[in-house]
Order: structure tokens, then C-alpha cells, then sequence
């Protein structure tokens, strides 16, 4: 396959010795500006908001560091440390993205490196605006909308044509690729490609929805969606996934297009999923939830789910209904907060240790 304009070849060699686990994401940063409110304005109106908070986000960060924590117990210090990691993971997180040389940039990088993830990946683009999001959350629902800016975001592209360009210089492939649809589409098609033909696991977000080019599910072993992403993509009503059985064809109609595994979620009705084996199932959501902010949820799902995955190929196993029921848990806990970074529970959290 012909490299495109602006990457190149990799003429690195891949480290046969190495032991721990990698999982790289491919996606994007964003400085996040939180506005708690009653209720979500209407249009046209406009009215006083309860809270304000700036945090760090960007679906391509959050779930990087929910990855990170899945894998990690809570630290005793503030100081993040390797050597808090679950007992035989030792799973290293790469996160590679762009931000922008502004006042915002370095600080969402130095962020994700204080929180445990490595950042070699990350560039920060000379003249370019960091990726920034307006979100407001219902005070009671915990239901939210959200308003962004891409910025550098868009202009991210892997600087060479290869997955070990992906792990910083480790000169491996990383187990896993998760990516989404905020960066150019182009981008994340060429890269599920590239990546797959190595032999590497693909996961991808299909958050925003998007129309992908029928050849590209063959190139994702891990489709994950929510309800109305799914309904977008299928051509369907997210009212139709109230009836279990019809989430559960449409996961199956994405792995009829080629993907292995597809994974749709549904909220407090939690889960359903379709395999390429014929396989087909629900599992349900958490109980006595407290929602206070769902923003993050889907973050924290897709990063532990992937953490669980690799924990069990490392022995041998793969039961999707355990891995989905562990990220059910970690998306559960995350939304009993507000923000979407902070929130993100570690291992032992997620355990109940």
C-alpha cells in the first residue's frame, strides 16, 4: 500500500523481548469548559448556570487515562507512579494527538504525562489553536450537550506510515490501536488500515457517527457505540434499541460488514454485543447509580474495556461479557461526578478492593 503525502516508511525494527502490555491511542485533546445548569437552555433562550469548572479532556485523553487507571491501582501520593500497576499488567498507555502553541496546549500534554500516560506522541502544532469543548450537564439528570472546536485536532497525522511509531520509541507495535471519528476521517481510515495489516488489535469509537468507507470494517476487530450512534450509522431510531432484540441485530449488521466485535451501549439498559463466532447477548447496566454527569462515560467504558481484553489475551482467555461487564463498572463510577478526566476510577475502584 502506497504511504500518503507527509508520512513515511518505518525502518524501525519491532523488539520481540519486550513484556508489557502497550495500548496506543490515536485521538484527540481538548480544554473543556463545564457549565452545570437546571436544565439545557432552549434555543433562542438564555439563562444563569449553577456551576463553572475548566478541566482537560478530549475523548482521545480521557481515554488514554481511563486506560491508565483501569490498569493501575489509586496511588497513595499525589505523584503518579508505574509501580502502582495491577499485579502481572503492567500495561503502558501511549497517547499521540496535536494541540495547538497556545496558551492551552502544553498544559493538556504536561497533564496527560502527570496522569501516568506517555506523551511522546503528542505535538504541539507552531501558529494552531488547542481543541476546546463547551459542556453543560443538567443538574439532576446528569444529561449533558456539548459544543467544540477541533483545532489542531484536525491536522494531527502519525509521522511515520507504521504502528511502531504509535509506542514512542519502544521500536514495538503496541497490542492495541484505539482510535475515534473527532480527527479527520481520512486519517482514521488510513491508520485502521495501516495498523490491522500488522496484525495489531483495532478498536474503534464511532463517536462522532460517521459514514466509513465499507472496506474499513473489515480493518476494526472492536467496534464500540452508543445507542444513537449506532442509530445514525444503521439508518434506525435510538427509540428502536428500547427493544433489546433490535440493539442486538444492529450490533450483528455491523459484523456483517467485517468487524469482529461490535458493542453497542445503552445507558441504564446497559450493553449488547455481536461477534463474528455468531455469538449475540446483553449484559445489563450497573445498579443504584447516582448520575451527577455522563459526559465522560463512554470514555471510561471503551478504555477499561480494552484493558480487560488485554488481560485476558495475556492468559489465554476472552470472554466479552466479563470485559464488558469491568467497563460497565468504570463508566458506572465515572459518572457519579462531575468532569470527565477526574472522574475516572482506578483498578482497585473498579474491583471494589
Amino acid at each position: 500500500m502506497a504511504s500518503r503525502v507527509g508520512l513515511r516508511r518505518s525502518s524501525r525494527r519491532t523488539n520481540p523481548l519486550r513484556a508489557s502490555p502497550i495500548i496506543a491511542v490515536v485521538g484527540s485533546l481538548t480544554h473543556d469548559i463545564i457549565f452545570e445548569t437546571e436544565r439545557i437552555p432552549r434555543l433562542g433562550e438564555s439563562m444563569a448556570g449553577i456551576s463553572l469548572t475548566t478541566a482537560h479532556g478530549g475523548k482521545g485523553a480521557n481515554i488514554a487515562i481511563a486506560a491508565y487507571r483501569a490498569s493501575h491501582k489509586r496511588p497513595k501520593s499525589d505523584k503518579v507512579s508505574g509501580k502502582t500497576a495491577v499485579k502481572g499488567d503492567e500495561i503502558r498507555i501511549f497517547m499521540n494527538g496535536a494541540v495547538g502553541d497556545d496558551d492551552i496546549g502544553p498544559l493538556l500534554r504536561t497533564g496527560m504525562e502527570e496522569k501516568g500516560v506517555d506523551v511522546s506522541g503528542v505535538r504541539i502544532l507552531p501558529g494552531e489553536k488547542t481543541g476546546q469543548v463547551v459542556v453543560m450537564v443538567e443538574e439532576k439528570q446528569g444529561q449533558s450537550t456539548a459544543l467544540g472546536y477541533k483545532g489542531a485536532n484536525l491536522l494531527f497525522e502519525p509521522i511515520e506510515d507504521s504502528a511502531e511509531c504509535l509506542a514512542g520509541d519502544t521500536e514495538a507495535k503496541p497490542d492495541v490501536l484505539i482510535t475515534h471519528c473527532t480527527l479527520r476521517l481520512e486519517t482514521v481510515e488510513h491508520l485502521l488500515e495501516t495498523v490491522y495489516k500488522t496484525g495489531v488489535e483495532t478498536v474503534l469509537s464511532a463517536s462522532p457517527a460517521v459514514y466509513l468507507e465499507s472496506a474499513t470494517y473489515a480493518h476494526i476487530i472492536h467496534l464500540v457505540f452508543n445507542e444513537h450512534e449506532a442509530a445514525e450509522m444503521s439508518g434506525r431510531s435510538a427509540a428502536e434499541f428500547v427493544d433489546l432484540e433490535v440493539a442486538k441485530e444492529t450490533a450483528a449488521i455491523f459484523v456483517g460488514y467485517g468487524v469482529k466485535y461490535a458493542i453497542i451501549t445503552l445507558g441504564e439498559a446497559g450493553a449488547v454485543y455481536a461477534t463474528r463466532d455468531g455469538e449475540s447477548g446483553h449484559v445489563p447496566a450497573q445498579k443504584n447509580v447516582n448520575v451527577r454527569d455522563a459526559t465522560g462515560a463512554g470514555d471510561s467504558f471503551l478504555g477499561a474495556y480494552v484493558v480487560e481484553f488485554v488481560r485476558q489475551k495475556r492468559k489465554g482467555e476472552w470472554d466479552i461479557k466479563k470485559a464488558i461487564d469491568f467497563a460497565s463498572k468504570a463508566a458506572a463510577l465515572t459518572i457519579e461526578q462531575l468532569g470527565s478526566q477526574a472522574a475516572l476510577p482506578w483498578a482497585d475502584e473498579i474491583y471494589g478492593d
